[in-house]
């Protein structure tokens, strides 16, 4: 049984367990929405609350808790975070407001909701989306994880079916289902209601200019559930406590020397030992089995945005500022609709502390990068902590949050500076390609080092300085050049996310689908 409703309706709770649109009717007749999950906030161990609060350059209220148990999740509600800002500009909104809850809890399982509503020419929109994470994997994933396989076709017609009854457009609710959730596409959040159905809610535009939701019950969906994904339910409809324990541990990706084809992203396939994923020919992929069983839609990627080992991506990141003209970087990278990373260092931010906040609220990543640019090897642990903890507090006392990343001063870094960003949860990110701006103090030849090296390496983290005005002016021909050559522009955390994301006190010069090889980095 199923049934649809859009969330323009008036609020209520849903329909019996086995209902169709029984229950309370919002003013169009329609049901109301379903009751999701919800698990206490106090079942997750160690989690810290964080706020954003910004006038400039709209305004901005963000809070996203950090999980120093669960680092991953934490890396993707950053990069959702930063990208629902980064949204908000290429939309020319007025203001947003990021919200979350958690939808279920387990040792295994945490289920967490973003809401962003957002501000444009007036008119406020509400988008929702759902993150899970697999503790036993240290991963997240897009909501497609919850389904499985095998049952991709069935759960798509049953979506599709229950939109058509609606009224709503089947086409259109098919092919955002297909698509990458928001906000990085028009795909669902996927949540479970308190009966163990499924809530698929779309964001505004995707099947109508509202936000919409259908419903599928748990007659229908409990049978299409992957491992993960029942799980997930029982820590959705009874919720415990989420300590960093797995009752299990599991590899999610083991780095390779070489760049990984795209068939080859852990993102296009079922997960680890899941009992419920198809037997791979020799001739075909886990995907292409379950399509051909099922002779339905393939099943979505479960990857959070956007998939490094699928899409050519680069990170570009910026030292020492934040300096007079880093408001030019972010006007290119906005108008471009790029991202980038920001190592900013702690006399930088008390010269520009509005920029700081400016950068955040722009959606791009801020990273640690020492107060006062000392080599951090020939330190002892008083400086370190002043330097290291030092600058993680001017950076939270203005953005509501500590970083999560560290870019140490020339690269450099031993077992000391290792054991301090651990402590404060931090991993060390260096580059691949250093484009010694400061030394050629020229724009040409920032250019041309970017342009030439970018197609060396494998999701290359490019270094500049944003303090210079010579780097500053290549910002905008380097964005422009790499976007046009087809290169996704992500900050360092959506280039990770997927493939298992930054470990604390770890040392990193590139992506982490492949095995860390460079200056001082060990993964």
């Amino acid at each position: 049984m199923l049934a649809a409703l859009s969330l323009s309706a008036c609020n209520g709770s849903s329909g019996g367990p086995g209902g169709s649109g029984g229950g309370k009717k919002g003013s169009n007749g329609t049901p109301a929405p379903a009751a999701m999950t919800k698990a206490d906030p106090g079942l997750i161990t160690g989690a810290i609350a964080t706020s954003l609060k910004a006038s400039e350059p709209r305004k901005v209220s963000a809070a996203v808790p950090q999980i120093p148990k669960a680092r991953n999740l934490t890396q993707a509600l950053e990069v959702v975070r930063e990208r629902t800002l980064r949204q908000a500009a290429w939309d020319k909104a007025t203001a947003v407001e990021i919200s979350t809850s958690y939808l279920a809890a387990s040792t295994d399982v945490i289920g967490v909701l973003v809401t962003s509503t957002t501000t444009t020419a007036g008119k406020a929109t509400t988008a929702l989306t759902s993150l899970w994470y697999d503790a036993q994997l240290s991963q997240t994933f897009s909501p497609s994880a919850l389904i499985s396989w095998p049952g991709w076709a069935a759960f798509a017609k049953a979506v599709g079916q229950a939109a058509a009854d609606a009224g709503l457009d089947k086409a259109k609710a098919l092919k955002a289902l297909q698509d990458t959730p928001a906000p990085y596409g028009t795909g669902p959040a996927i949540s479970f209601d308190t009966s163990g159905g499924l809530v698929v809610d779309f964001p505004p535009g995707a099947v109508k200019a509202d936000p919409t939701q259908v419903r599928v019950t748990k007659k229908v969906a409990s049978p299409l559930l992957s491992d993960f994904g029942t799980m997930a339910e029982g820590a959705s409809t009874h919720p415990s406590t989420f300590t960093g324990t797995p009752t299990a541990t599991r590899t999610w990706w083991t780095p390779g020397q070489n760049h990984p084809k795209a068939a080859a992203s852990p993102n296009v396939r079922p997960l680890p030992g899941d009992s419920t994923a198809p037997v791979a020919t020799a001739s075909a992929s886990p995907s292409a089995s379950a399509s051909a069983a099922s002779s339905g839609p393939e099943h979505p990627s479960t990857a959070i945005g956007i998939d490094c080992v699928v899409h050519k991506a680069v990170a570009l990141t910026y030292d020492d500022g934040p300096g007079p003209e880093t408001g030019t970087v972010l006007a290119a990278l906005a108008k471009h609709k790029g991202a980038a990373t920001f190592f900013e260092m702690g006399n930088s931010i008390d010269t520009y502390p509005k920029t700081t906040v400016l950068v955040a609220a722009s959606g791009y990543e801020i990273g640690s990068h020492t107060v006062t640019h000392p080599d951090l090897a020939s330190l002892g642990s008083e400086r370190l902590a002043q330097e290291i903890t030092g600058n993680n507090t001017r950076i939270k006392k203005l953005i509501g949050r500590s970083p999560l990343l560290l870019r140490p001063p020339y690269g450099s870094h031993n077992e000391s500076a290792d054991a301090v960003a651990s402590a404060d949860n931090l991993a060390i990110v260096n580059w691949s390609v250093d484009t010694e701006d400061w030394k050629t103090k020229s724009t040409s030849a920032t250019e041309a080092k970017v342009f030439s090296d970018v197609s060396v390496y494998t999701e290359p983290i490019i270094l500049m300085h944003d303090i210079h005005d010579f780097t500053v002016a290549a910002a905008e021909p380097i964005i422009e050049k790499l976007t046009a050559e087809g290169y996704k522009l992500v900050t360092v955390s959506e280039m990770t996310l997927n493939t298992g994301g930054f470990r604390t006190g770890h040392g990193y010069c590139r992506g982490t689908s492949l095995v860390q090889d460079g200056y001082l980095c060990k993964g």
